[in-house]
C-alpha cells in the first residue's frame, strides 16, 4: 500500500465515526500526533512510516490523538470516535514510523573493509570504476525492504527535491548492473535452455530496478550528497562523478575515495583520511610511499622497521631532537638504534637462514642494519628527547 492509499483509505474509515467530512490533511496531522510529534511535518522530518512490522508502533498514543482531533476543530464526541477509530486502523496496517537516521544506517552503502586493499596499490581507476554496488545484508534491510509503506514514504519525500531521500531509494533499489546479452538474443529467434530462461527473467526483473537504482543515485548525486557521487562514479563508471565527490563536502568512505581518486595528490590526501579514521592498510600505504606523517604513526607503536625509518630521516633533515627522541623510544623497547645488526647467514643447504658457520662452509649472505650515527645533542636536549620517548611510550605501550 503507498502513502497516498493509505491516507485515502483512513480518510474514508474515519468519516462513518466522525458524522461528517475528515479533511486529507487531518489523517496526515493525526498519523502524526499517534507518533508523538506535534504536526505532520516534524513528524516528515525526522522519520517516515512503514507497516509490515517495521520500525517501531505507536505507545499508549490514545491522549495524544484525541488531543490533536479537538485542535483540528472536531467536537469531543466526533474527537473520542475518530480517535478510537484510528487507533485501531493504526493496529489492522501495522503501521509503524522508522527515523531517518536508522534507514540510513540499515540502506549504508558498502565500505572498504580493513584488509580489502591490502593487495591494490590504489594505482587503476578502471578496476575501482568496474565494481559493482554491493547491498547491505542482513535482518534490519529484509525488514526495510518488505515495507511497501517506507517505501512510498521515501519516494513521497524525495518528490520535494530531498537528495537524502533520493540517496536512501538509490540504496532501497542497489543492485548489480543486469546484463541483456540473453534477453536479446531470445528476441533474435534463439531457443534458450531453462538455465538461460531463467537468467533471462533475472534481468527482466532486474532491468527496471536498476534504472530506478541510477536515476535516484544520479538525483542525490547532482543534489550534493557525496557518498552518492562516489557510488555513482564507481558503479557507472563516470569520471565526472568521481571529481563530483572529491569537490563535494560531506561523509564519505574514505578508502573509496582514495582507490576512486582521479590524481595521485588526490589519493594521498584520501589515504591520510583513512589513515586517521584508524584503517592500517591505509597508513600502511603512505608510510611505504615515503610519508613521514604515517612512518611516524607506526614508530610511535614501537614497530621496530619505522622506528629505525623515522630515526634515519630525521638524521637526513638535520633534526637531532627527533633523532634521540626515537633511539630512547626504541631503548624503550630494548633496542639500541646505534648498534649494527649485521650479519652473516648460510644462503641454502640445510643450515639457510642461520647465522654463518665456517665450520659448515657454503655461499652466505649478509643481512641487517648498520648502526645509526646519531648527531651530537646538548645534556639539556638529550633530557627533552628522553621525555618525550616515554610520554610516548606510555602512551601506545
Amino acid at each position: 500500500m503507498t502513502l497516498r492509499e493509505l491516507a485515502h483509505l483512513a480518510q474514508q474509515t474515519l468519516q462513518t465515526h466522525a458524522g461528517g467530512p475528515v479533511k486529507r490533511s487531518h489523517v496526515h496531522e493525526l498519523l502524526a500526533a499517534a507518533f508523538g510529534h506535534r504536526s505532520w511535518a516534524a513528524f516528515r522530518a525526522t522519520a517516515v512510516l512503514a507497516d509490515a512490522g517495521v520500525g517501531e508502533g505507536p505507545s499508549d498514543a490514545s491522549p495524544q490523538v484525541l488531543g490533536r482531533a479537538v485542535q483540528l476543530g472536531y467536537h469531543q464526541q466526533a474527537a473520542v470516535g475518530i480517535a478510537r477509530a484510528f487507533l485501531v486502523f493504526i493496529a489492522e496496517h501495522q503501521l509503524s514510523c522508522v527515523s531517518w537516521s536508522v534507514l540510513a544506517a540499515g540502506l549504508a552503502p558498502p565500505v572498504v573493509a580493513e584488509g580489502d586493499d591490502q593487495d591494490d596499490d590504489y594505482e587503476e581507476f578502471e578496476e575501482v570504476r568496474s565494481a559493482a554496488p554491493v547491498q547491505p545484508t542482513g535482518p534490519a534491510l529484509e525488514q526495510l525492504t518488505r515495507s511497501p509503506l517506507l517505501k512510498s514514504s521515501v519516494e513521497a519525500a524525495a518528490e520535494s527535491a530531498n537528495p537524502h531521500a533520493h540517496f536512501l531509494l538509490a540504496a532501497l533499489y542497489r543492485c548489480r548492473t543486469p546484463n541483456p546479452y540473453l534477453y536479446e538474443e531470445s528476441l533474435k529467434g534463439r531457443v534458450l535452455n531453462a538455465a538461460e530462461r531463467g537468467w533471462v527473467e533475472d534481468y527482466l526483473r532486474l532491468e527496471p530496478q536498476h534504472r530506478k537504482y541510477e536515476a535516484h543515485l544520479k538525483a542525490a548525486a547532482l543534489g550534493g550528497v557525496r557518498a552518492a557521487a562516489l557510488e555513482y562514479g564507481t558503479h557507472f563508471e563516470s569520471r565526472d562523478f568521481i571529481e563530483l565527490a572529491e569537490r563535494l563536502t560531506g561523509d564519505v568512505d574514505a578508502s573509496m575515495m582514495a582507490r576512486a581518486a582521479t590524481t595521485p595528490e588526490a589519493r594521498a590526501s584520501w589515504l591520510r583520511v583513512a589513515a586517521e579514521r584508524g584503517v592500517r592498510s591505509a597508513l600502511e600505504e603512505l608510510a611505504h610511499q615515503g610519508d613521514a606523517w604515517a612512518e611516524e604513526r607506526f614508530a610511535e607503536h614501537g614497530d621496530i622497521h619505522w622506528l629505525r625509518l623515522a630515526a634515519e630521516r630525521a638524521v637526513e633533515v638535520g633534526d637531532a631532537m627527533r633523532a634521540w627522541t626515537w633511539q630512547y623510544l626504541a631503548l624503550e623497547h630494548r633496542v639500541d638504534l646505534t648498534r649494527s645488526t649485521m650479519a652473516a647467514y648460510h644462503d641454502g643447504g640445510q643450515q639457510d637462514g642461520q647465522f654463518y658457520d665456517s665450520d659448515f662452509g657454503g655461499a652466505m649472505y649478509v643481512d641487517g642494519n648498520e648502526g645509526l650515527a646519531l648527531p651530537a645533542l646538548s645534556r639539556a636536549d638529550h633530557r627533552t628527547a628522553k621525555a618525550e620517548a616515554k610520554l610516548i611510550f606510555r602512551k601506545f605501550s
